[in-house]
């Protein structure tokens, strides 16, 4: 996604894909995914933190800076016949920590 190779990313979706943002409710078919992520707006780059595999599922923590502003991403992969079936993503908006919770340092 990072390369902006929408074939390539199309060719890891499954042909039945769905997505699902869950905090907004949306869901996506495949072409609407590609479509989304190729016309989403701002110069957006990617930065893989960690990926865990394991096998028919696989979770990611990705950031994305988007003109200077981070973003963090958990994603939920289910894989079926080496693509993705499904894909169930959160976007959590950055939070202050409360003040019941800092520490005394």
């Amino acid at each position: 996604m990072e390369e902006r190779d929408w074939e390539q990313v199309g060719s890891l979706l499954h042909a039945d894909f769905e997505s699902f943002w869950p905090q907004s409710g949306e869901r996506f078919k495949k072409e609407r995914y590609l479509e989304i992520n190729r016309d989403y707006p701002g110069d957006w780059h990617i930065r893989v933190i960690n990926v865990l595999d394991a096998g028919e599922w696989a979770v990611s923590e990705v950031e994305v800076d988007i003109d200077g502003r981070v973003d963090r991403a958990v994603s939920f992969f289910e894989v079926v016949d080496g693509r993705i079936l499904r894909l169930r993503e959160y976007w959590p908006e950055p939070m202050k920590i409360p003040e019941w919770r800092r520490s005394a340092d």
